[in-house]
């Protein structure tokens, strides 16, 4: 009996070394293989998200932060706040700025150095996403042609396992809700500002922001929340983000892959499923 459960065990990290070796050896066929049954490498189907875990508040040096999880990916978000001088042109209206890092810490994929494209488009994206929908730059004024507020968010990828943009969004909303700017008054005599940090609140937000990327793999599979290995072989991809009340606030496509109208809406019904679980988790 003890051959018996030994042989099995045998056979089956034989089985497991087999897999793994033409995984590595043959990694588009493998991915394509399980494609092919309707089920994807992780066992997920194709409209399944993987876990998603959100903490507010993990940097006590910043006035706003947040750690996000989705399956392996990780990125941290942090907000810092300071008190700048307007622009001529806006002087009612404070400064909001955004930074996506993706290091070769995070991923192999990504090269030291300048910010490479991805990190690029990506941080172009997420600001005129948040400008637009989510911070209303009058709020940050604390004198009228004087002194506003200057908000910079760096969202740091720690870990990189595919569908980058989620997690970024996800990620600066939280912190954004976590965020808790001081009382602040310009002494008119002096032109200084002085900030009571005893007395913090947080800012008003128009909306909330909820994601949900999927993309066209082989040019034939619609997939929601790929990762790393499936995004290698996408074609497409597709980034519906909703409001807290089911509204549309963007839909963004990038890659040469064709999306047809129909998938646009399949995608969008997907979404809102999706916004109800982020809603829970945020």
């Amino acid at each position: 009996m003890e051959d018996t459960d030994e042989q099995q065990q045998n056979q089956q990290q034989q089985v497991a070394f087999a897999m793994h070796t033409f995984e590595r050896i043959h990694h588009v066929e493998f991915q394509r293989r399980f494609l092919a049954q309707k089920t994807r490498h992780d066992g997920r189907a194709f409209s399944q998200f993987r876990p998603t875990h959100v903490v507010k508040g993990a940097i006590n040096t910043a006035q706003g932060s947040s750690t996000v999880r989705i399956g392996n990916t990780t990125v941290v978000c942090g907000i810092k706040a300071e008190v700048s001088e307007p622009d001529v042109k806006t002087p009612s209206e404070g400064y909001f700025a955004t930074n996506v890092e993706l290091s070769p810490m995070c991923s192999a994929r990504f090269r030291p150095g300048a910010p490479g494209e991805d990190a690029q488009v990506a941080s172009e994206h997420i600001h005129r996403l948040f400008k637009t929908n989510v911070v209303d730059l009058k709020t940050l004024c604390i004198e009228e042609g004087q002194a506003v507020w200057s908000l910079s968010a760096d969202i740091v990828c720690l870990k990189y396992d595919g569908n980058i943009l989620d997690a970024a969004v996800i990620a600066l909303m939280a912190a954004l809700e976590d965020l808790k700017l001081p009382i602040a008054e310009l002494d008119s005599a002096t032109g200084v500002v002085s900030a009571d940090r005893t007395k913090a609140e947080p800012l008003a937000l128009r909306k909330r922001l909820l994601p949900a990327t999927f993309s066209l793999v082989d040019d034939a599979y619609l997939v929601a929340d790929a990762d790393d290995a499936e995004e290698q072989m996408a074609t497409a991809a597709l980034l519906i983000v909703l409001d807290d009340s089911g509204n549309l606030a963007n839909v963004w496509k990038r890659g040469a892959g064709l999306v047809s109208s129909e998938t646009i809406r399949q995608c969008i019904d997907s979404a809102g499923q999706r916004k109800e679980a982020l809603a829970k988790t945020l």
